[in-house]
């Protein structure tokens, strides 16, 4: 077995020899992530961490609900490991959390003027999947729900450019949610984590610019009292 250190660099690596050898081309959906974990006998975890890594260096990118796609080609090295230490960076997370709070904010400023019903039911059907993930204390689950609730809004402000800016950020914070979060905490959670959820995703709904500018910004305020150890943090990290 390899150390667990290594094994989404392990990972990491056999992703790019597969798209070396043409195995997945550009344009080309990569297998689920549960797929790739059975594949490589590793965890869910490891996978998401080298997803993370290779979209940080313009390899991958998720798609809202569908998968990731090969965005890239592999010109020469790859530096993963330059990468998945970038995702250690306790200094860079803070600043990248930071950053996604400005992005994001802006985000959901254009998305109660813009969204459309198709955008609201995306959001209603994101909302069921984080309920019912955090009920059961699926991490795995709850991180993908999670993904698809906040790329839905990026994608009802119909802005592709701060849609794309929003991407590597989202799964730089999600590699750390990952590591920090407990199937117990949602649990203990579960109620807490689909209001406040569910707050935004209706200020969106009722175009209500104040509340939702409120609601975006207690989510972050919340996530860094847990996530950065800015607050009572809790008991996030056990049962992991």
């Amino acid at each position: 077995m390899l150390a667990a250190k290594r094994k989404s660099a392990h990972v990491a690596r056999w992703l790019i020899a597969a798209i070396r050898e043409g195995s997945y081309k550009v344009g080309e959906k990569l297998p689920p992530e549960r797929t790739l974990a059975e594949m490589l006998s590793v965890s869910r975890t490891a996978v998401r961490e080298a997803l993370s890594s290779l979209q940080m260096a313009g390899l991958v990118e998720p798609r809202v609900g569908d998968g990731n796609y090969v965005v890239g080609t592999v010109n020469g090295a790859v530096d993963v490991e330059a990468a998945l230490e970038a995702l250690e960076e306790s200094g860079g997370l803070v600043e990248i959390w930071r950053i996604r709070r400005e992005l994001e904010t802006l985000i959901v400023k254009l998305a109660v003027d813009k969204a459309a019903p198709e955008d609201y039911a995306a959001l209603r059907g994101a909302l069921f999947k984080i309920q019912r993930a955090a009920e059961s204390g699926d991490v795995d689950e709850y991180l993908e729900a999670n993904d698809q609730f906040h790329l839905s809004i990026a994608q009802a402000a119909k802005n592709p450019f701060l849609k794309r800016a929003l991407l590597p950020l989202l799964e730089i914070t999600n590699y750390q949610l990952g590591r920090e979060i407990s199937p117990q905490y949602l649990r203990d959670h579960a109620e807490e984590l689909f209001k406040k959820h569910q707050t935004l995703a209706e200020a969106i709904a009722e175009k209500s610019w104040g509340t939702a500018v409120e609601a975006i910004l207690d989510h972050f305020v919340a996530s860094e009292e847990v996530f950065l150890g800015r607050g009572k943090g809790g008991d996030h990290r056990e049962n992991r």
